[in-house]
């Protein structure tokens, strides 16, 4: 074989391993793409929870609100906001445990009211959000216990409303803080999207307060130009990028942190229920949790993945091709039964 045969198929032996790289493996970050190579790929019925009865505030089938990625897991953990259970699920939604979320005195008959969002800070520990008293409340998980309110620390970062409050919450590793959603205006309160870092010791927080009606947002709430937010994810969780992923009813945006609106992602193929819950893995598989809203009626895990670009495969189907072609037809170094380093050039053994 030429010298230039073998450069160029060393090439593109390269190019072909750098596809299969980027499309396989999972890197301590990822390379942030935009989402408009993302489809559909799986959608998976959310079980109820086998040891109890599917009821409106036992089951998380009913009405799944929120859905965190735990990285040092690789499983999911979602609720839902009847305030049931706190569960951990495979990647695929198969349920692997549950925290169970004690009755209370609130108008659902829970301890922790209308919970609606759901985040993973690290080390166990995860944070959620009661959507109308507009609490952060962190709480280490554990499976197969119930999570009383006093092993928790509650941060109120608002005034009570009605059900227009924090719908949203998304740990922030490029501030240490959080960025969280208040759904919609009304009920006393605007919607907006807003950062806040939050001493779960001191209990208080840099933006928001007991007695605080708006926190402070990242940008005018004109510029989000949505009827309702139901979720927010920071791409500084699986990138190095400062952006937000904001999920609305259908649609899942991509935000700079001033409202510049980068790309939008349709959900075809979603439930025709709200889709209220958000998430993405290292893969940068994305995570979305339907509300469908009846008892016996199954909530719903999508997933949508971002899917290679034609080109991408080309190089790789031509690669493996080119492979495979030079595989059958290189000759072996020792065919004249000679070590490789006495066999001469042909010209030079006449």
């Amino acid at each position: 074989m030429s010298h230039r045969r073998r450069t160029e198929g060393s090439a593109l032996l390269r190019a072909v391993a750098a596809a299969l790289v980027g499309v396989a493996s999972v890197p301590a970050h990822a390379q942030w793409a935009g989402l408009a190579s993302y489809q559909l790929v799986n959608s998976y019925a959310l079980p109820a929870l086998s040891p109890n009865p599917p009821t409106a505030t036992s089951s998380l089938q009913f009405e799944a609100s929120a859905v965190t990625w735990n990285r040092d897991t690789n499983t999911l953990f979602m609720l839902g906001d009847g305030g049931g259970f706190v569960m951990e699920t495979s990647l695929n939604g198969a349920p692997l445990g549950y925290m169970k979320l004690p009755a209370g005195s609130s108008p659902q008959g829970n301890e922790f009211y209308d919970i609606e969002g759901l985040a993973y800070v690290g080390s166990g520990r995860f944070v959620m959000t009661e959507e109308r008293y507009r609490t952060a409340v962190q709480f280490s998980y554990v499976a197969d216990s119930t999570l009383q309110r006093s092993a928790t620390s509650t941060v109120k970062l608002g005034t009570t409303v009605g059900n227009t409050g924090l719908e949203g919450i998304s740990y922030d590793p490029s501030t240490g803080g959080f960025i969280l959603v208040n759904e919609r205006a009304g009920s006393g309160a605007s919607q907006s999207i807003f950062q806040t870092g939050i001493d779960f010791a001191a209990l208080s927080a840099t933006n928001g307060g007991p007695a605080v009606v708006d926190s402070a947002p990242l940008f005018a709430a004109a510029a989000i130009g949505f009827v309702t937010l139901n979720d927010v994810f920071a791409l500084a969780n699986i990138s190095g990028s400062t952006n937000l992923l904001v999920l609305t009813h259908g649609a899942v945006t991509e935000m700079t942190r001033d409202g510049t609106q980068v790309a939008t992602l349709t959900l075809a193929g979603a439930s025709t229920y709200p889709v209220e819950g958000m998430t993405m893995d290292l893969a940068g598989n994305l995570y979305l949790v339907s509300d469908n809203g009846d008892p016996g009626t199954s909530s719903t895990l999508f997933v949508y993945a971002p899917i290679p670009e034609p080109q991408t495969w080309i190089v790789m189907m031509a690669g493996l091709a080119w492979a495979s072609r030079f595989r059958r037809r290189r000759p072996s170094s020792t065919a004249s039964g000679a070590h490789p380093s006495e066999q001469r050039p042909a010209a030079l053994s006449r």
